[in-house]
């Protein structure tokens, strides 16, 4: 049992939703007294589940099922107790307040089957006041629409013409909700031709609306605009358009739209931090900030590991070591228990480079695993440079080699211009390791690159050299 279905998601309910799992299955289900004792001798092994006793016979010995099909009645049972759950979920997340619409509809709905015209009508108020309150997403036109289209169609027909309005409203919100998305879907299409470098027939479906197609206040319809024109002609302009626009922004947003909305901020900042890093850091690292504190990195309970080391990177190349540490200590429980450690190690391995603490970074770099390659390379690019500034000549020249063979396979880097960035990065470095080159010639080298990675670092080191 301990590798079920069930099993694993009990595993990864909070302690509250546990207990609440079990005061509704005594509530709901009073009466059918093994599936309850089953979930109750389950629920002993919470939150680990590890130990003897989770075998199949082991629990059919418990609930004094001890018979020949006693394995298919425990499977069947897990089966039974596992639907409960699926149900019991939905209903919470039913009655939330961010789906308090939903509730609010099917009492509409409800009130109309039994002819309830007032009771139907204050409903439909009170729905339409939680929407007035709500953030702006792409989904809130299409619930006032159904709003107005529940109150158009159940208004009596002596009443048909003060039901109009509700006719309007319903084709007003239709119009923001094609156009809206549209944006939205025409905006994540884009970003990932680039991205990816996909082909961008699919985008041909899509038209592009202006910006003077929608209201003032209609803030998320203008949002999306200013990114599909970022997106379309990716200069600084429309870059400084759409983040003035989204930072100014005093109009709450749904967490999904204002997170995608961020995404593609930080993307078009990650496309130019190779070609200008010191200005371009510390505005990716603003970025990020604001993403913590509006709490719009953290999706469901979890921070990536991508973003944890995204976080880290602008950090440290904006020179604050402080924050990144302290980041470290207060997210490091946001990330998935895979991983976890070498996430971690690789966060405080960049950090205590930025230090100068070269052999401190190697001692946490020293045996990592990692799922991504492209961890993989970040560490590659700290080791480098630690055998450089430690002088470790042998060391320094075998792991050039064999980063410059990693890159050339090209299993990590799915876009040409971020693999140039790599490239160039070793080119100079391996100038400035031979002691072949002067001061001049490095500087002009660095300034021919369009892409870079650690530019900010190679221009230290050759500005420290003598003239």
């Amino acid at each position: 049992m301990k590798n079920s279905k069930l099993v694993r998601l009990l595993s990864r309910l909070s302690a509250s939703e546990i207990d609440g799992f079990g005061a509704y299955l005594r509530g709901v289900h009073a009466g059918e007294d093994t599936p309850l004792s089953f979930f109750e001798y389950l629920y002993s092994f919470y939150p680990d589940f590890e130990g003897e006793g989770l075998e199949k016979e082991s629990i059919a010995q418990e609930l004094g099922l001890r018979t020949a099909q006693s394995g298919k009645r425990i499977s069947n049972l897990a089966s039974q107790v596992y639907g409960w759950l699926i149900d019991y979920l939905a209903w919470q997340k039913f009655h939330s307040e961010e789906n308090k619409f939903e509730y609010y509809r099917m009492a509409m709905e409800a009130a109309r089957e039994k002819k309830l015209e007032k009771e139907f009508h204050h409903l439909a108020g009170k729905a339409s006041e939680w929407l007035d309150a709500s953030p702006a997403s792409i989904w809130l036109p299409a619930q006032y629409m159904r709003l107005a289209h529940a109150q158009y169609y159940y208004t009596p027909t002596k009443r048909w013409k003060a039901a109009m309005q509700y006719l309007d409203e319903a084709t007003t919100h239709l119009h923001r909700f094609f156009h809206t998305s549209n944006l939205k879907y025409f905006c994540e299409m884009k970003n990932r031709t680039i991205a990816l470098q996909e082909d961008d027939s699919r985008l041909k479906k899509f038209q592009s609306a202006g910006a003077e197609d929608f209201e003032a206040g209609f803030v998320l319809a203008r949002l999306y605009t200013l990114c599909a024109e970022l997106l379309t002609k990716d200069n600084d302009e429309n870059y400084e358009n759409f983040y003035n626009a989204f930072m100014s922004n005093d109009k709450p947003l749904g967490k999904e739209d204002e997170q995608v909305l961020l995404k593609y901020l930080i993307n078009a900042i990650a496309r130019r931090i190779p070609g200008d890093e010191e200005l371009w850091m510390p505005r990716a690292f603003r970025l990020y900030r604001y993403g913590l504190a509006r709490g719009i990195l953290i999706m469901d309970g979890y921070l990536t590991d991508l973003a944890f080391h995204n976080i880290i990177h602008v950090a440290c190349g904006a020179r604050e070591m402080a924050w990144a540490e302290e980041f470290v200590n207060a997210y490091a429980e946001f990330l998935v228990d895979e991983g976890r450690d070498s996430t971690i190690n690789l966060a405080l391995a960049r950090i205590a480079f930025e230090r100068s603490k070269f052999g401190e970074t190697l001692e946490l770099l020293n045996g990592l695993v990692f799922k991504s390659y492209s961890f993989a390379i970040q560490a590659r690019l700290l080791q480098v440079r630690c055998f450089y500034e430690q002088g470790e000549t042998l060391a320094f020249d075998s792991l050039l080699k064999s980063f410059d063979a990693l890159l050339s396979r090209n299993k990590v880097v799915n876009k040409e211009s971020t693999l140039a960035a790599y490239r160039n990065f070793l080119k100079i470095l391996r100038m400035l390791g031979s002691g072949n080159h002067t001061r001049q010639q490095l500087e002009e080298a660095i300034r021919e690159q369009e892409h870079l990675v650690c530019g900010a670092w190679l221009k230290r080191k050759v500005q420290s050299l003598p003239e």
